[in-house]
């Protein structure tokens, strides 16, 4: 159990920053991730070590527009906020460099006289996607018999997930078209609501959701990422349906 707050929007996140008026650790994690065993016992330890930082606990794959503002690429990351902006990032299980931030910020002065950030939150007020944007997507999703929707391009990719997933794909040999959903902000806000899948990267075969980068890596492992993005079987599809609905 994380002893942490948690956060999955920006609006979410500001108004922890802005009512406590102190310095923040932000916590990204992935339940995928081995590593993040490790950096939740260091946070659990640090929660009670450091009274005066606030630690809030990040699901990363949950949480697109967090890691976006704060250009978080690999978990765990442990990204330091004084006064709503970043202050300083570390990457990986790194105990001493960890523990050294949230010390040297626990030390110093909670007072601050900085103005809280207040960044609009992406979703704030978008609206269903009408029916013309549905048909569009429709014909995108199944521009290819497998198309890859992420954030930049391979080889180009402007985000960690993304950068692990166009990995995987070229070390499976699979052949697929894709689109950088930071282009086109009408495809990236309505295909979350288009194929109920909140996150980035998304894989699809056919004009069907396969799922995400912990799906692939999932299918990948038991030896069915060929088969999921071929003919695929009923049997397979059933089996999909189950992963994605987890």
């Amino acid at each position: 159990t994380i002893m942490a707050a948690q956060a999955t929007t920006l609006h979410e996140l500001n108004a922890v920053i802005s009512q406590k008026n102190a310095p923040v650790i932000a916590y990204f994690r992935a339940s995928w991730a081995p590593m993040c065993t490790q950096t939740d016992a260091i946070l659990n330890q640090l929660v009670k070590d450091c009274p005066n930082v606030v630690f809030i606990s990040i699901e990363a794959e949950e949480s697109e527009e967090i890691v976006d503002k704060y250009e978080v690429a690999s978990v765990p990351a442990f990204v330091s906020i004084e006064g709503g902006k970043k202050t300083g990032i570390i990457v990986g299980a790194n105990a001493p460099e960890i523990s050294k931030m949230a010390v040297q910020l626990d030390k110093k002065t909670s007072g601050s006289s900085a103005a809280p950030v207040t960044t609009r939150s992406l979703d704030e007020g978008a609206t269903t996607a009408p029916l013309p944007l549905n048909q569009r997507l429709e014909k995108l999703v199944s521009r290819e018999p497998v198309m890859l929707f992420m954030k930049g391009s391979p080889g180009a990719e402007r985000c960690g997930f993304s950068r692990q997933i166009v990995s995987i794909l070229e070390q499976q040999g699979v052949k697929y078209g894709h689109f950088d959903i930071l282009e086109d902000e009408e495809v990236r806000q309505g295909l979350k609501e288009y194929s109920k899948w909140p996150t980035y990267p998304q894989l699809y075969s056919k004009g069907k959701l396969v799922g995400g980068l912990d799906i692939v890596k999932e299918l990948v492992e038991e030896n069915e990422l060929k088969e999921a993005l071929g003919a695929g079987s009923s049997d397979l599809s059933s089996r999909l349906e189950k992963l994605v609905s987890r």
